[in-house]
């Protein structure tokens, strides 16, 4: 049986989700950002919105199923946990890319102008050319297969971990000192705000180095604080801590933002000045500070089970590898319409969300098939 003090952590990877889910609702009404669809009529407070959920979702979701992946790998050997991340991870990108994803694009370019019918749209997609110059991506689906890679990678540090040595005793030793998460911190946010200057973001997994200097910490991370419970304790036990260099950072970083004085926007010249690797370095803290608070808050007051979380921690998986593809094409007609952008949004989300929902609950949940290629368990009989 689960034990209980882990329950929280199911129920913030659902949030997380659903986190996402809304952001990605949100961004067909963003100002300043491209996506797939957009509509006429933007808006800034869902830009500032969506500004502070990407500052720290993701890295919560690393963060999660790194935690996550130690449990996996305590019960399994190191050869059937990659055969069992193989299976529920590269799996659902293959089926998600080819019969998910493509549809995605297919409305985009429709929106663009194009008019070839989904047949010959979906032979250019085949042509294997990168989106946005081509018509091939896994978009969306991008975290399942770096998530893949960061657990095969974590396999060694598992196995270190696991020793009652010197190494895992000085370690254990260390964390229970207060200032050690910030020291943690600290080596975690130096390589990508470096890196980040060098290597845009693409989220294609080989050439993405940045957002892997970046992501890999949260993973990492995850599976020290399981190893050391003392760090979820401190974490609960410093929540306001963390929720106050939370909103202290995020305010900081607003401010820089909405007067025109990120390094980028005041020097020509940015990437040799150090107030640019200073920016990037609270950017990076404050998503830190963000998990950190929202762990904490959780392992305070989420930490019960009930019949919803156990549905909602079986359907949030296929939920994220659908809802994108729902959400792109419902919005394509509905940016269409002449209704005020508060009536659109709320039409997207209660649609959207109960559209996902009903295929997951009523074509994936059921059938034994469909759940394997959903990365699912197999539902015994």
């Amino acid at each position: 049986m689960k034990n209980s003090r882990y329950y929280y952590i199911d129920l913030l990877r659902v949030i997380a989700i659903l986190m996402m889910f809304v952001y990605h609702v949100f961004m067909v009404f963003v100002a300043e950002s491209d996506w797939h669809i957009k509509n006429e009529e933007t808006s800034n407070t869902l830009l500032e919105i969506n500004y502070w959920m990407a500052s720290f979702r993701m890295p919560l979701l690393f963060f999660v199923s790194g935690y996550i992946s130690y449990i996996l790998m305590q019960r399994l050997s190191w050869k059937a946990f990659a055969i069992q991340r193989f299976i529920r991870l590269i799996i659902p990108t293959i089926v998600g890319t080819f019969i998910l994803v493509a549809p995605q694009i297919f409305f985009e370019r429709k929106l663009e102008g194009n008019s070839q019918t989904y047949f010959e749209f979906y032979q250019s997609f085949l042509e294997f050319k990168w989106w946005p110059d081509g018509n091939f991506h896994w978009l969306h689906l991008w975290f399942i297969p770096y998530l893949f890679c960061y657990n095969i990678l974590s396999i060694p540090l598992f196995h270190a971990l696991q020793k009652d040595n010197t190494f895992t005793r000085r370690l254990e030793h260390f964390f229970r000192k207060p200032y050690s998460l910030f020291v943690f911190v600290l080596i975690a946010i130096i390589p990508y705000s470096f890196l980040s200057v060098h290597y845009e973001t693409t989220y294609d997994l080989i050439h993405d180095i940045a957002r892997h200097s970046f992501f890999i910490f949260f993973t990492v991370a995850g599976l020290l604080f399981f190893r050391f419970p003392q760090l979820i304790e401190t974490l609960e036990a410093k929540r306001r801590l963390f929720l106050k260099l939370s909103i202290l950072s995020i305010l900081i970083i607003n401010i820089l933002r909405w007067n025109g004085w990120e390094p980028f926007d005041i020097w020509e010249n940015w990437i040799e000045k150090p107030q640019t690797y200073l920016f990037l370095g609270l950017q990076n803290f404050n998503a830190w500070m963000w998990v950190f608070a929202v762990l904490g808050y959780g392992k305070r007051y989420l930490n019960k089970d009930s019949k919803s979380l156990q549905y909602m921690s079986t359907a949030v998986y296929p939920f994220y590898i659908l809802h994108q593809t729902v959400i792109v094409i419902i919005a394509y007609y509905v940016v269409g319409t002449n209704d005020e952008v508060s009536l659109k949004l709320t039409f997207l989300l209660v649609v959207c969300f109960s559209i996902t929902v009903a295929i997951y609950h009523l074509f994936i949940r059921p059938y034994n098939t469909m759940r394997f290629l959903f990365g699912l368990k197999e539902k015994s009989q």
